[in-house]
């Protein structure tokens, strides 16, 4: 009654390749790492930081751009504990005022790749009496991270259809 122009192995191989279709349609577009994922909340939680830097507090690092490095300790939920200054400023009002503000600011929840254990980060919080050139530096920064961001989820991306691809060639 039928009849079928393709072997069984072609068959095969279509209906292997739509499963892997679909499978990939069900993906998320990038499964990111634990560690992508611990850098890009890492940002997050160094914007929030700065941010949260009163005014007042910059115009006292007159000698230009400084920068203070926090050591953090995020447990399974978010919250930080165990703050500690590992590079300071030297000032010590700038120094003051990291802690007060890593102690005070608002911690976005931890993605859930994270929740196995505690996170051990460091954030740089910035110092400058003359906003704009923070402004400027912290574009900087942002910018360079969007371009690492981007260039790690196209590789991810083409290692993904590469797996897909590999996963539909008939074994030899």
């Amino acid at each position: 009654m039928f009849s079928f122009p393709h072997s069984r192995f072609s068959l095969v191989k279509s209906c292997s390749a739509v499963a892997a279709m679909l499978w990939m349609a069900t993906q998320p577009a990038f499964a990111f790492s634990p560690d992508h994922d611990l850098e890009k909340w890492t940002a997050k939680v160094s914007h929030n930081l700065n941010q949260a830097i009163h005014e007042d507090i910059n115009d006292q690092a007159n000698d230009g751009l400084q920068i203070s490095v926090l050591g953090l300790t995020i447990d399974k939920e978010g919250h930080p504990y165990d703050i500690h200054m590992v590079r300071p400023t030297g000032n010590q009002l700038l120094d003051q005022e990291a802690v007060r503000v890593a102690q005070n600011v608002y911690y976005p929840p931890l993605p859930e790749s994270l929740h196995k254990q505690a996170q051990n980060i460091e954030v740089k919080l910035l110092f400058d009496s003359n906003l704009q050139e923070l402004a400027d530096i912290n574009h900087q920064v942002i910018q360079q991270d969007r371009k690492q961001n981007q260039a790690f989820a196209t590789e991810l991306a083409q290692e993904q259809l590469a797996f897909a691809s590999n996963e539909n060639k008939p074994e030899v």
